[in-house]
């Protein structure tokens, strides 16, 4: 393996992703699986630095809600999220606290915690697009009766 060094450019940057891409399937814990994070590291601190989220300030009022609605919970358990399925690799920046969250859980599991993540966004995917196919055939409905 060739040595990490820091990340300076853009062209570091993008080849930095590139290899994160390559090693995203890496088990924790193995030399792959170490040098990912480090690169991880990195990228997340270049991005950081180079692409800083908005500091604008939020603003807090007291005034009505107005009409809301509950909904209700559709998000599957834990233990749920262990199932596989072919996809597509991405470099996403996450909470260090929901990592954490899903590396036990996958560990209670013995899965990868990555997959359990997929599944989660899978889920929620998969409730919206069923959602809206429902309001848009109601519209069909109505258009045509």
């Amino acid at each position: 393996m060739k040595e990490i060094k820091p990340i300076k450019t853009k062209a570091d940057h993008r080849v930095a992703l590139k290899e994160i891409e390559a090693l995203m399937a890496a088990r924790p814990g193995t030399p792959e699986g170490d040098r990912l994070d480090v690169l991880a590291t990195l990228v997340e601190a270049w991005e950081k630095k180079h692409y800083p989220l908005s500091s604008a300030k939020i603003r807090y009022t007291d005034e009505p809600l107005g009409k809301f609605r509950v909904v209700p919970d559709f998000l599957p358990a834990p233990e749920d999220l262990v199932f596989r399925e072919e996809g597509v690799k991405v470099t996403l920046a996450l909470s260090k606290r929901s990592v954490e969250f899903f590396k036990r859980e996958a560990a209670k599991h013995n899965t990868q915690y990555q997959r359990m993540i997929r599944r989660l966004l899978d889920a929620y995917a998969e409730h919206h697009a069923q959602a809206r196919n429902s309001r848009t055939s109601k519209a069909r409905l109505r258009r045509a009766g």
